[in-house]
């Protein structure tokens, strides 16, 4: 069996993990900075409480998949655009979370941030690790790997695809909590 034919047949997680780590890291190291850089002091800041509906669910929703859109879209530009879309996504993010630990205090934020946060953001990190497929690929490609051909590239193309949809609908199970229990 070639090299081509076994990395076809290995799991999504298992040949795009390079894409992914790569992703998260990036992300999450500007959600870092973003993050150390919020303000400390909440008298400066407000929290507007909204009902659960509907309405806001699509609000929830349209805005990560706007992120998690925008971090994909690399995968037209061979990576590129994804560099520049989660270094100021994941700062703007960790910026805004870093806001709501002061303003809303520790039981406040793990009431209202943690029961929607692991899933929302690691879903932000495949899209971001998607949007990367291609960028990976072609460097993993010139160091000791064989070059990839057109079944390779497309491959690649599914695989960043297929990450995409996960990240969709871990988005849409994190609107959901987001809306109907963080509220």
């Amino acid at each position: 069996m070639t090299e081509n034919m076994t990395e076809r047949k290995a799991g999504l997680f298992r040949r795009q993990w390079p894409s992914l780590l790569c992703g998260a890291l990036l992300w999450f190291a500007a959600f870092a900075v973003g993050w150390a850089n919020s303000p400390t002091d909440p008298t400066d800041m407000t929290r507007i409480r909204r009902e659960p509906s509907g309405t806001l669910f699509l609000e929830i929703l349209g805005t990560n998949v706007s992120v998690s859109a925008a971090l994909f879209l690399g995968v037209v530009t061979a990576g590129l655009a994804t560099l520049p879309a989660a270094i100021v996504s994941g700062a703007l993010a960790g910026y805004s979370w870093g806001q709501a630990l002061p303003l809303l205090g520790g039981d406040g934020f793990a009431r209202h941030l943690l029961p929607h946060m692991p899933l929302e953001l690691a879903s932000i990190a495949v899209a971001a690790g998607a949007g990367l497929v291609p960028l990976v690929a072609w460097v993993r490609s010139g160091i000791g790997r064989r070059r990839l051909d057109r079944a390779g590239w497309w491959l690649q193309f599914v695989d960043a695809s297929r990450l995409w949809g996960v990240s969709l609908l871990g988005l849409v199970a994190a609107a959901g909590v987001e809306t109907w229990v963080s509220t």
